[in-house]
């Protein structure tokens, strides 16, 4: 471990946000104050962590990861997100909030019936997990740059930090320290943007360095440079996988009404949209190879922050720290997901229903304190393009979405068409997809299609299917 500049920097930040979730536990008296801030998040706390939900390793280590190797089509990833928020605001936001729910499974079974819940809320849990495990590992490559540690050390102090600031304040520490986080990231990235195009001379600037460094710049120029397949599973998972996401819908659940749901979805659309390109012209940066030596395509971005003949290391201290930012502002919502399914989908709506607020906080923090510790060894063992595996988590959310969105608009003569059996259906055989995709494509590359496309169709098919037999035959039993 080395003491430099940007250690002590790093470490103050993160002394920050721990005092800070720490604090945040008074605010949780309750286990409607620890799940959802007891319903009473303004516009700009809300749109903050929703915000936060979504800018986290994925849209800075994953971006710049995939621009280093692809280019600028790795900012899909963002659009795609920015897209999804705006759609979610116009056409979910209101329907979430009015229902009182706390979790996506809740709403599910209000459409449907309480085994869709049930089977819904085991889908999510997956989608969850493989998520979260992503994202520590985006912390564990950027301490690793930082501190000079391995990537299972940094891994660990970082699943270690956010599992005890988010179990001690629950929501309202993810909130008050997303409001640090979202500050931070949104100065670190736009800062480094601008210092790295000045240095670079501009984009012309930095495709000559990329052609001289030996790129491929059809490649680095093209908006479908990842692969046209790989664009359109984002652009689905994005869009579709906001509709069903636990952790970025959860800030909707807390929000004051109906009206500031909606205006804080549509905000985040609005500040998500750009940081693809801010992040993904980063990774380009790093790839010409004039600021730092790059180890690993993960490491491309923290490198790049870290090297001195890019930024000085005080800046570059604050630029990391940004990083973090975004990434703890994502772990954090996240690993609460899986603890609010488990709390509210598993643990009171199976186990014990007649637990009150005093129990629902108690039996809160521990399954939260149990998540973050499990998490912290599937990322340190389990890895893969940080991208890749999470769109699994998209892919499954999407194929919820398509039952979400059957079930609000689907509607005929005042009745919903779809039934809880379809819905079901649908819903495992996307999950099934989704989790097998990554193992057949692998020993398959023929399997050109996204997991997303996979999924998504999968459970458009299985919905219309199941209702066209449903209702063949229930029009011959009326006969």
């Amino acid at each position: 471990m080395q003491f430099t500049v940007q250690f002590f920097i790093v470490l103050a930040y993160f002394v920050i946000v721990l005092v800070v979730g720490i604090l945040a536990q008074k605010l949780a008296k309750s286990g409607t104050d620890y799940l959802i801030a007891g319903r009473n998040l303004g516009l700009w706390l809300c749109t903050v962590v929703v915000v936060g939900e979504w800018l986290g390793g994925m849209s800075t280590i994953g971006v710049s990861e995939r621009a280093y190797v692809s280019g600028i089509s790795s900012a899909w990833y963002n659009v795609s997100t920015s897209i999804g928020m705006a759609l979610f605001g116009f056409l979910l936001a209101k329907y979430y909030r009015k229902h009182q729910v706390f979790t996506v499974s809740e709403m599910i079974e209000k459409l449907y019936d309480k085994n869709t819940r049930i089977i819904s809320s085991f889908a999510f849990l997956i989608a969850y997990i493989i998520l979260g495990y992503a994202q520590i590992q985006t912390v564990g490559s950027v301490l690793a740059s930082t501190l000079n540690i391995s990537f299972k050390s940094g891994v660990i102090i970082g699943g270690l930090l956010v599992t005890i600031y988010v179990t001690a304040g629950g929501f309202w520490s993810i909130t008050l320290t997303n409001v640090i986080h979202t500050f931070l990231l949104y100065f670190a990235i736009i800062s480094t943007f601008i210092i790295g195009l000045v240095k670079i001379g501009g984009y012309s600037g930095l495709f000559t360095a990329l052609a001289e460094a030996g790129k491929d710049l059809v490649v680095y120029k093209s908006p479908v440079g990842v692969g046209l397949n790989q664009v359109i599973g984002w652009i689905i998972g994005g869009v579709f996988g906001a509709f069903a996401a636990q952790a970025s819908i959860q800030p909707v659940f807390a929000a004051r009404d109906e009206k500031t749901a909606k205006q804080a979805s549509l905000l985040s659309a609005l500040l998500i949209l750009p940081t693809g390109i801010i992040t993904a012209t980063l990774g380009m940066i790093a790839a010409t190879g004039k600021f730092a030596s790059i180890p690993d395509p993960k490491q491309a971005l923290p490198s790049l922050l870290m090297s001195s003949d890019f930024v000085p290391p005080w800046f570059g201290g604050i630029a990391i720290a940004g990083v973090l930012a975004a990434i703890l502002s994502t772990i954090g919502p996240v690993m609460f997901a899986i603890s609010t399914i488990l709390v509210k989908d598993i643990y009171q709506y199976l186990i014990n229903k007649e637990a009150d607020e005093k129990k629902l906080l108690k039996v809160s923090r521990w399954f939260t304190f149990i998540v973050g510790l499990l998490l912290i060894p599937l990322a340190a063992y389990m890895q893969g393009f940080v991208l890749d595996t999470g769109y699994i988590s998209y892919a499954i959310r999407g194929a919820a979405a398509i039952i979400v969105l059957a079930g609000v608009f689907w509607v005929s003569k005042g009745r919903r068409v779809t039934t809880s059996l379809a819905a079901t259906i649908a819903l495992i055989g996307g999950t099934v997809i989704s989790v097998l995709f990554p193992i057949i494509s692998y020993n398959n590359p023929e399997f050109k299609f996204d997991k997303n496309v996979w999924a998504l169709g999968s459970a458009i098919v299985l919905l219309l299917l199941v209702t066209l037999v449903e209702r063949l035959l229930f029009k011959k039993r009326e006969v």
